[in-house]
């Protein structure tokens, strides 16, 4: 594999992209501690509040990523100022740990820089340590930290 290309998706594309997107985000939200009821209406919202316009909200960037002829997965990126900002990156399921997510990130850099954008971030849950580990060997560093604490009901 040289490299990946990535194709804007469709409006028909986006739909159904964009209910696997949020289930995937609930999962991953409930996998960093939160009760799946409360991972799903997160989801929803943080979604609604990303996308209010859904396929045509202003400044983001929705694709389909393919080596050759084959889709292995998805970008979707927002454009503030020069900044690029990676809301969701993914590699099918069944392609996973064979470089293609950082073929997809290196993608998503060379069209960054073709756009005169200077900087690219993202954000990571802590439970993904292979993806943490992959920003890293791509250069990302820390910029914050999200910590958060349980409470247990008191007597």
């Amino acid at each position: 594999m040289t490299g990946v290309r990535l194709e804007p998706m469709t409006e028909d594309e986006y739909r159904p992209w964009r209910a696997e997107a949020e289930a995937h985000y609930t999962q991953s939200v409930a996998a960093s501690g939160r009760p799946a009821e409360i991972a799903a209406r997160n989801a929803a919202v943080t979604f609604a509040n990303l996308l209010p316009d859904e396929y045509a909200t202003p400044d983001h960037h929705f694709w389909y990523a393919y080596d050759g002829d084959r889709r292995v997965g998805f970008l979707w990126i927002r454009v503030t100022d020069d900044t690029a900002f990676v809301y969701n990156v993914a590699v099918e399921p069944g392609l996973r740990r064979q470089g293609y997510g950082r073929a997809i990130m290196l993608a998503a850099e060379r069209w960054c820089h073709g756009n005169g954008l200077t900087r690219i971030g993202l954000h990571v849950f802590a439970h993904n340590t292979g993806a943490r580990a992959l920003y890293e060997q791509l250069g990302f560093t820390e910029t914050g930290r999200n910590l958060a604490k349980d409470l247990l009901p008191q007597s």
